[in-house]
């Protein structure tokens, strides 16, 4: 059966049963009183304060193989490292730095104004040929060497004590991440 023929059965059933209800209905009615619980004030809501970033803990290693180790953005991840995992060669705590750095340099004006016209290219390449997208990988190069130099400045901005070494060393292992990730959608 479809809808269409279905609607007039089901419309038809809820009147009859309201028509069922208005007929069977007691002409006496019962006026019950409800008892009100004597009002209990809510105890305050504590403010706590978020904990440093150096207070973090690295998942140990009598941890279970199978579960993944909670990240320390909250969630549990495979790394357990969140969005950005250790880059081999930089120290835990200049990792720790940078990915503090690295959040501040999100809200930076250069770096958001670079998404901003990657997002457009994008979004103007959606439906485009493949020609089209072949030529403009050119112009996403560029947009990405833009975007590369405005996070160091903006990390560096961020927190000057990240030696400029480190910060190449993770702006290089984040693209590398991401070119094996583009590979792997293409496969």
């Amino acid at each position: 059966m479809s809808f269409r023929e279905i609607l007039p059965l089901l419309m038809a059933a809820a009147l009859g049963s309201a028509a069922t209800y208005i007929a069977v209905r007691p002409s006496v009615t019962v006026v019950r009183t409800a008892e009100v619980a004597p009002h209990r004030p809510t105890p305050p809501v504590k403010a706590v304060a978020a904990a440093p970033a150096d207070s973090f803990t690295r998942p140990s290693d009598a941890s279970p193989k199978d579960e993944a180790p909670k990240s320390p953005f909250g969630g549990r991840s495979k790394g357990g490292q969140g969005f950005l995992p250790d880059v081999e060669g930089v120290s835990p705590e200049v990792m720790a730095k940078y990915r503090a750095a690295s959040m501040k340099a999100f809200q930076d004006e250069n770096v958001r104004e670079v998404f901003g016209k990657m997002s457009e290219l994008r979004k103007r390449l959606e439906y485009a040929s493949d020609n089209e997208k072949r030529d403009a990988a050119q112009d996403f190069q560029a947009l990405a060497g833009d975007l590369r130099e405005a996070q160091k400045k903006a990390v560096m901005a961020a927190d000057d004590s990240i030696p400029e070494k480190d910060v190449d060393a993770i702006l290089d292992a984040q693209a590398e991440r991401f070119r094996q990730r583009q590979q792997g959608k293409k496969k």
